[in-house]
């Protein structure tokens, strides 16, 4: 273990800081972003005076009463965001944790993780898009492809090969309501799947069953590729 200092950890105040601005990103998704709903998520998580520390920091404008993301509070927001919603693939996909029992890591690594090391787990994670809950997760540099080559651990059915094996790590179901239709014939996260063929069907051998399935659906099922 080495006793050279890398790079500061944030303090409780930046922290709180962040929190607060994942909330405020959170309200604005689901369409609730008024000042009274901001004011009541804040309180109930970080503290009554969280608000008027964001506004003082300029991170937070009021429009008309309303809040308002600053540039600066924009980033920071979009940034603690997408750290929080990949920590929770990582750990739900790749480690298998319950959402419960990584709850409190997914709170840590939101405020500890460096740009590089998102975007590498962006990428080992083949760039999702939505987080365990189905909510979307904010795009990095790495999306674009302007990332280096790193090898998905989790990647789509349309871009396995037929021989291919793995678990279903997630179906992406908010983009493709009829993938519900799946978990009811066995097509669930944690089943182990073989590719047996891609053209002119996709087809998946999951246990006893067998499933022929549209490229437009396979692109939303993702799996766990076997060592």
């Amino acid at each position: 273990m080495t006793e050279t200092v890398k790079f500061s950890l944030p303090d409780a105040e930046q922290e709180s800081l962040e929190e607060s601005l994942g909330i405020l990103w959170r309200l604005r998704e689901t369409g609730s972003l008024s000042r009274s709903e901001a004011l009541r998520g804040l309180a109930a998580s970080v503290g009554e005076a969280a608000y008027a520390k964001l506004v003082e920091r300029g991170y937070v404008l009021e429009d008309g009463g309303a809040p308002r993301l600053t540039e600066t509070g924009e980033t920071l927001a979009c940034g603690v965001t997408r750290r929080h919603r990949l920590a929770e693939r990582l750990l739900n996909d790749v480690l298998d944790m319950a959402p419960a029992s990584a709850d409190p890591d997914v709170c840590r690594l939101e405020h500890v993780l460096s740009a590089e090391a998102t975007d590498s787990i962006c990428a080992l994670l083949g760039h999702p898009t939505e987080d365990p809950h189905g909510r979307p997760i904010p795009e990095g540099p790495c999306c674009a492809g302007r990332g280096g080559p790193v090898e998905p651990l989790i990647r789509s059915v349309d871009r396995m090969k037929p021989g291919d094996e793995g678990t279903i790590a997630y179906l992406r179901l908010a983009t493709h309501p009829e993938l519900h239709k799946l978990l009811s014939l066995g097509l669930a996260p944690g089943t182990r799947i073989h590719v047996r063929q891609t053209r002119p069907a996709f087809v998946l051998q999951a246990g006893e069953s067998e499933l022929a399935l549209d490229g437009d659906v396979a692109k939303n099922i993702f799996v766990r590729k076997a060592s």
